[in-house]
């Protein structure tokens, strides 16, 4: 059987400037939707000061956690270019070799791509990678991004 897992991840980093970074006040979320046959399961948490691409990758680890059979074929869909090229273009191993440097400093969230890459040993066939275009007409992005809002708007604000 196969599994469809779309995930998303965003943050709202408020009254930032075009390269600024993240305030620790700042409301951050990632969501996963497992899709088996006429199945489907939401999953999503929400924190506080994280990034957008902390949050993509929490989302896949998340999802693919949530699988309990490791036997069957997974295709992930992601509206993260950081996280799907990282996977299909195997930027990791790079990374790996280089005792997880990239250009003489340490890479960015390595403990979240180790644990993306845990769960991806765990099946049988590594899961497929897709790219979707995000906040598009794809139906189940949609779903994920309305998700991961949600738990944003559940999330207390916090003062600066």
């Amino acid at each position: 059987m196969n599994i469809q897992l779309y995930t998303d991840g965003g943050n709202r980093n408020t009254g930032n400037v075009k390269g600024g970074s993240v305030r620790p006040t700042d409301k951050s979320a990632w969501a996963a939707l497992l899709i088996y046959g006429a199945h489907k399961k939401m999953l999503s948490g929400a924190d506080y000061g994280r990034t957008n691409n902390y949050m993509e990758i929490t989302a896949v680890i998340e999802g693919l956690k949530a699988i309990t059979k490791p036997s069957y074929q997974v295709d992930v869909y992601s509206d993260s270019a950081y996280v799907i090229n990282t996977m299909n273009e195997r930027w990791w191993v790079k990374w790996q070799q280089n005792g997880w440097q990239k250009k003489g400093k340490p890479v960015i969230n390595k403990a979240l791509w180790q644990a993306l890459l845990a769960q991806v040993d765990r099946f049988a066939e590594p899961p497929v990678f897709h790219k979707v275009k995000g906040h598009a007409n794809n139906q189940h992005n949609n779903e994920v991004d309305a998700a991961l809002n949600a738990a944003m708007d559940k999330l207390p604000a916090r003062g600066h």
